[in-house]
């Protein structure tokens, strides 16, 4: 069970390709009096660290991690950091901390990163995940998306989008570039930034795995953003909302989002929306694999009370993934205390799951979705 928010240390991840300008960004928010104290995790691509060395924080609070996106247990190593850093956290202005800042490899996935944050038991229960922040470079930033998946994966799983080094880009560089991560990731904050200087605010924002405030998710399901699917034909990602009539029963909500990871995770860059369970809304938000636990909301963000959620896919048709939505309508089919089980809602049980396993993705294809 995780600690209350307020007893965790928040953390952001700054993700980006490489010269996207991530270490002056930590630079210029470490400056900052919100983030005098905190501390830092950069994980580097090659034998040679580099970046670490220009980070302006007291080497008591700063920790590499060797072998970025070489190294297939990155993710481990991150969380040893952070565990050693908590070891280590006395008081004193040299060794005490109160937030983290992790730097990622520019060539690395932050998934892996983002999944240990919200899944390893030991790491949330000290540290929640706030924000995923992308850098994105005013001046090369296109040309990176037309040739590396792994820039194209570090702009759909962010939370905000920072276009940096605007001062030196032309003006129609960097509109193009908000125009073309608006058809990557509609629902993702754009702010526009020189010389990495950031509102620090932005990484506080609200706890990763929580679905979002009611203002994120007005925000990802706002009409003007999915009134269309959106695609970028230069690349195999596709943005689209689908919507359920029906009301998802509890453990249909369950079953349809460990299936869905389970079954559609490799090609799952970011689902996020809200569904209505049983007359409630609840906000939902998976990573690929990684489904955090459903929120419910306080109240309605509008008048409609349909099902919608916003996909943002690589190599998955639309309509197998609205065919799923049947799980939606699962009852459990348990009588008597649970103890029994009804054969006609085993069926459909059993039918539930073939609509997952007809449409899976082949071999090939989720190896290219990775």
């Amino acid at each position: 069970m995780n600690s209350p928010s307020a007893q965790r240390i928040p953390v952001a991840v700054i993700t980006g390709f490489l010269g996207s300008g991530k270490t002056t960004l930590v630079n210029a928010v470490l400056k900052k009096p919100a983030c005098g104290q905190a501390a830092v995790v950069v994980s580097e691509y090659g034998e040679v660290g580099v970046d670490h060395v220009l980070i302006q924080a007291p080497s008591k609070r700063m920790r590499l991690v060797d072998g970025g996106c070489m190294c297939e247990y990155v993710h481990e190593e991150v969380a040893a950091s952070l565990l050693n850093l908590l070891d280590r956290r006395v008081a004193g202005t040299e060794t005490d901390f109160d937030r983290v800042l992790i730097e990622t490899s520019g060539l690395g996935d932050p998934v892996p990163i983002i999944q240990m944050l919200q899944v390893d038991p030991e790491i949330s229960r000290h540290f929640e995940l706030r924000v995923v922040l992308t850098m994105a470079d005013s001046l090369h930033a296109l040309q990176h998306l037309d040739r590396y998946a792994q820039s194209i994966k570090q702009v759909a799983v962010a939370d905000v989008l920072v276009l940096s080094k605007v001062d030196v880009a032309e003006p129609q560089a960097v509109e193009a570039l908000s125009a073309r991560l608006r058809t990557l990731n509609p629902g993702a904050r754009q702010v526009r930034a020189a010389h990495g200087d950031l509102d620090a605010r932005l990484l506080d924002g609200t706890p990763h795995q929580a679905g979002g405030s009611l203002a994120e998710v007005r925000q990802w399901l706002a009409s003007e953003a999915f009134a269309s699917p959106t695609a970028d034909d230069r690349s195999p990602v596709r943005t689209f909302s689908l919507v359920h009539e029906g009301e998802a029963t509890v453990p249909g909500l369950v079953l349809w989002q460990h299936l869905l990871s389970g079954f559609r995770g490799a090609g799952l860059l970011r689902v996020k929306g809200i569904v209505n369970v049983e007359g409630r809304p609840y906000a939902v938000h998976a990573v690929q694999t990684i489904v955090s636990e459903p929120v419910p909301l306080d109240q309605w963000p509008d008048d409609d009370r349909r099902s919608r959620m916003v996909f943002i896919v690589r190599g998955l048709d639309e309509q197998a993934l609205r065919d799923t939505f049947a799980a939606l309508r699962f009852e459990g089919g348990r009588d008597l205390r649970n103890m029994v089980i009804r054969p006609e809602v085993y069926a459909r049980f059993r039918d539930t799951i073939s609509l997952f396993r007809q449409r899976a993705p082949e071999p090939a294809e989720a190896a290219s979705a990775r």
